[in-house]
């Protein structure tokens, strides 16, 4: 449950309990007395939880993100409320602001989602997202989740009620092996976490809100970036942050929707502790270039809601028969492995572009940056030949080793890494601030992996390159498979 209020205003909430024990509302960082509005039974204070009806009043003096979750029960199990999801947030926007539904403009009282207006500040885009702790979830037939490459039970990691567990999309289309195309809307379909949407450009605020009580999360972002200190305008530039349970924070990715390079396409994010982002804590992006009205289906024939425009922004361009907007113009078979992008692959994969797909090009379009073009014309070219290779890394001198060590190395140094004359080392390149870079990747890798006392025989027919903090095409480059 997300509500929003402005700063200054007078809070009157009227909870009522319809479960069979005592519950709760204490609201974090908001101003109360402590004797009335609590939530909880602490000390010689009256107990302010309630098996029925109880009102608590709430002042917001300021802006911010405001955590509300049930005291009556502050315990971590899954016979305490929190697991289950008994949290949500108030968002308090500046004097003066209005929120709407996204979908249709109309007023909004409650949600994750919201168009925010302001008279005199820009209008941007808000969503929430609240991670959770892991609950003890069952699957349909009520059992507990196995992951089918290990065979054993697997935890499962929400975001708003929702996960999209890769064991959830465990490969069955054809020519499909493992994570490459876990993440792919074309082989599965949308997934099942938030896909949040804005047209190219957007100003948007993501309000990160821990509402757990045990597990530390890593937020990532692909292409875009945001100020550690957002008041700061020569603070730090990240693209990841950690944030631990209770834990609220704002981010403002810099320039908005598709960042500098005007990117577009599924953008996703997702907790960077790999576990819980295979447990399905991960959700797209989805940054439109025409606009969306609500009637016309993608590919695999469902249709998306409505977005409306943010009113003090130009309209989005419409859509026509050769620009029918993202994703409609890529190449691509619903329930198949998505295609390769065009003009930037060398090999079995190697195709050119669909008329459909040359349109929509960017200007100055070129392999590896097709939809959008993250540098100049004039910026000085690097070009570095990359090969993916497996060798054994020996870590110390006791001989402790990984017989399946799997590293990029130079084309270059590559014979001399197998033959070993050179050493094994992480991959480090240079380039100067404005320079454009062109990796040239060659998957050297084994088709398997494994098949001994440490690891499962897993096919490994994909290899990526993907990267932090520079821009990139993110349909073209981004070194994944996402939506």
């Amino acid at each position: 449950m997300v509500i929003r209020a402005n700063a200054g205003d007078f809070i009157v909430v009227d909870f009522e309990n319809k479960l069979d024990r005592p519950a709760s509302i204490h609201i974090q960082n908001v101003r109360y007395d402590v004797l009335d509005s609590d939530g909880a039974a602490v000390g010689f204070n009256p107990d302010t939880t309630t098996l029925n009806r109880k009102r608590y009043f709430w002042y917001a003096d300021r802006e911010g993100i405001f955590l509300f979750h049930d005291m009556a029960d502050p315990r971590s199990g899954e016979d305490a409320t929190n697991v289950h999801g008994l949290f949500g947030a108030l968002i308090v926007e500046p004097v003066g602001a209005s929120w709407t539904d996204p979908v249709n403009g109309e007023e909004l009282k409650s949600g994750c989602y919201a168009d925010i207006h302001h008279p005199a500040m820009p209008d941007f885009r808000e969503y929430v997202l609240i991670f959770h702790d892991e609950p003890e979830i069952k699957d349909r037939n009520g059992n507990t989740p196995i992951n089918p490459e290990t065979g054993q039970p697997e935890s499962t990691m929400p975001i708003n009620y929702r996960a999209e567990p890769m064991r959830n999309r465990h490969p069955d289309c054809p020519g499909c092996a493992g994570e490459e195309v876990s993440l792919s809307s074309w082989a599965f379909g949308d997934p099942a976490t938030p896909i949040l949407r804005a047209y190219v450009g957007d100003p948007a605020k993501i309000r990160l809100i821990h509402g757990g009580v045990k597990e530390t999360h890593v937020f990532h972002l692909h292409n875009h970036q945001w100020l550690l200190e957002p008041n700061d305008p020569k603070s730090t530039i990240i693209d990841s942050i950690s944030f631990s349970p209770q834990q609220c924070m704002t981010i403002e990715p810099l320039f908005g929707a598709g960042s500098l390079n005007g990117c577009i396409g599924d953008v996703i994010w997702h907790c960077h502790l790999y576990p819980h982002f295979g447990e399905g804590m991960w959700g797209l992006w989805r940054i439109l270039d025409r606009y969306e009205d609500g009637t016309r289906p993608y590919p695999d024939g469902t249709i998306p809601q409505k977005l409306m425009p943010l009113p003090d922004r130009p309209h989005p361009p419409l859509p026509d028969g050769l620009h029918p907007g993202f994703p409609r113009f890529v190449a691509g078979i619903p329930g198949q492995k998505a295609f390769k992008p065009p003009l930037g692959i060398i090999g079995q994969e190697a195709r050119l572009p669909t008329p459909l797909e040359q349109a929509n090009f960017a200007e100055n379009a070129v392999p590896g940056a097709l939809y959008s073009v993250p540098f100049p014309p004039d910026a000085p070219l690097k070009v570095f030949e990359i090969a993916a290779i497996q060798v054994p890394i020996v870590y110390n001198r006791q001989g402790w080793h990984d017989p399946e060590g799997r590293i990029f190395v130079l084309k270059e140094d590559k014979e001399a890494v197998l033959r070993g004359e050179k050493e094994p080392e992480p991959f480090v390149i240079r380039a100067n601030v404005g320079d454009c870079i062109e990796i040239r990747l060659t998957n050297e890798l084994p088709l398997e992996i494994g098949g001994n006392a440490f690891q499962l025989r897993t096919r490994t027919t994909e290899a990526g390159f993907h990267i932090h903090l520079v821009k990139f095409d993110t349909i073209s480059a981004d070194g994944s498979a996402n939506g």
